[in-house]
């Protein structure tokens, strides 16, 4: 059987919301979501430093740290990732050499 845990991030009239819909298919809003066998090294790097009010060029290097952190460290969680930004203008990836800006914090 095939198992999945999907992050679903968007924007309304009341703001940004990000959700985690585990196998089950419950959902639940979070301030910000890791899946995977690597995410309690993400979340450990989430944690330390996401703050409210947090803008989109403060969070882009720290979701960058959490997922190179997870990958470093868990032999499971692969070898790439992608970096979605979603805002109320619409939706971005960020190519492998923006993601490496960020992590260099030059962009």
């Amino acid at each position: 059987p095939l198992l999945l845990q999907a992050i679903i991030g968007g924007h309304d009239e009341t703001g940004p919301h990000i959700f985690s819909v585990d196998l089950f298919g419950s959902m639940v809003e979070e301030r910000y979501v890791s899946t995977g066998s690597g995410s309690p090294i993400a979340y450990g790097v989430l944690e330390s430093e996401y703050h409210e009010g947090i803008s989109v060029k403060e969070a882009a290097p720290i979701v960058v740290r959490a997922v190179e952190s997870a990958m470093k460290r868990d032999a499971a969680s692969g070898d790439s990732f992608d970096v979605a930004i979603v805002t109320r203008d619409g939706y971005t990836e960020l190519s492998e050499e923006e993601k490496r800006l960020v992590l260099r914090g030059q962009a």
